[in-house]
């Protein structure tokens, strides 16, 4: 006979219990009956119906705690445990919604609440679309008229870029798996600038593979901005909220993403008038200041004309100061070469003087003294000379 401790066999109920697939992920509607609330902020209530009674807790950090009061009716989801301490089964809540919603709409509350939580909607999180893309792509059924709309709308706008379809079921058990392949299939392939994940309009239930958690997480973790195109413009889905940006058709998606070719070229056409205009007024101010630089430099050189004709002055009162001193010069030169004849010895003999001298020494005689009675001497005269003998 095996006999359990008090703790092995709760344990062993707790393991039952949180090891059922469908026990960890439950909704369950009831009213709402012995509500407390803690200090921390979590309540604790008793769910009920005619029939049965289970125990609940909602822990502070999770969704609807505004809708628990004693006799409302509500729905909550969550998982079922054992709490070993007190013997107790009770289901510990992580989203409450009014019991008048339908299951769709509550796990649509659920789910939104608790991805809002771990920030996946945060605006602070979105990426920019690429304002020139040259791939874009696009997640949705290759047979419906979405990839007709959203080829058209590219084609006119942008025809320059590429669309890279990855097929994706959009209804359907199957839809989520393969909206999840395709965006991962799209981030792997490398080159895609922007993703479009779309469909047409339809019911919550149409619509409801783009409210499952593991297209909201995929549409999170891609590195390619993603633009959600789900249903009409007024139908909201999880993966809006989540994408880079939310389009209320896929046409207005296809729109988003690309610019518009003709606007573009209007553009250019505009900016080339603009550019045109700024360069003509940049040279017209650049020949301006040329024109002012050249003028000013026109002033501060030199007159050469005047500079001419003042060199052909200075030359000329030099040549006729040079003139007048060489004629002076000569005057005086000649003065003194009179002067000078006038005293050299040839003009005293012309005038009939004679030059007295000893042959023998050649000494000139100058006065009586230097000669005595017998003495030879010879006399030079204007055309020669002879000997005397002084007597």
């Amino acid at each position: 006979m095996q006999v359990y401790t008090v703790t092995e066999l709760a344990g062993y109920l707790k393991a039952i219990l949180e090891g059922d697939p469908q026990l960890r992920d439950v909704w369950v509607s009831g009213e709402v009956s012995s509500l407390t609330r803690s200090a921390a902020g979590h309540s604790y209530f008793t769910l009920k119906d005619a029939g049965a009674a289970l125990q609940g807790v909602l822990f502070a950090s999770d969704t609807g705690a505004e809708h628990l009061d004693n006799g409302a009716q509500v729905n909550v989801h969550g998982r079922v445990s054992f709490y070993l301490v007190r013997g107790v089964t009770q289901i510990i809540v992580d989203a409450v919604v009014p019991a008048g919603l339908g299951a769709l709409a509550a796990e649509f509350e659920r789910l939104r609440a608790m991805l809002e939580r771990e920030g996946l909607f945060d605006e602070s999180r979105k990426r920019p679309l690429p304002p020139f893309p040259q791939r874009v792509g696009v997640v949705t059924s290759e047979t419906g008229a979405v990839i007709h709309d959203i080829t058209n709308v590219l084609s006119e706008r942008y025809p320059l870029v590429e669309l890279v379809l990855c097929p994706a079921s959009v209804q359907g058990e199957s839809a989520p798996e393969e909206i999840v392949d395709a965006i991962r299939s799209l981030n792997a392939l490398g080159g895609v600038d922007v993703i479009i994940v779309g469909r047409g309009g339809g019911s919550m239930e149409d619509l409801w593979a783009f409210n499952t958690e593991e297209v909201a997480r995929a549409i999170h973790a891609s590195h390619v901005p993603i633009v959600s195109a789900v249903g009409h413009e007024s139908d909201f889905t999880i993966a809006d909220f989540v994408a880079d940006l939310r389009a209320p058709t896929p046409s207005a998606a296809a729109a988003a993403v690309t610019p518009d070719a003709s606007a573009l070229g209007a553009d250019v056409l505009s900016m080339a008038r603009r550019s045109g205009n700024a360069v003509s007024h940049l040279l017209a101010r650049m020949a301006r200041e040329v024109e002012a630089q050249v003028g000013q430099m026109h002033r501060r050189l030199p007159d050469i004309p005047t500079s001419r004709q003042r060199v052909d002055d200075v030359l000329g009162r030099g040549r006729a100061a040079l003139t007048a001193l060489l004629d002076n010069r000569k005057q005086q030169t000649a003065g003194l070469a009179a002067a000078l004849a006038a005293l050299s010895p040839a003009a005293v003999l012309e005038r009939g003087f004679a030059v007295i001298t000893n042959p023998a020494t050649g000494a000139t005689i100058s006065a009586v003294a230097d000669v005595a009675r017998g003495d030879n001497v010879r006399a030079t005269v204007r055309d020669g000379h002879f000997d005397a003998e002084v007597l």
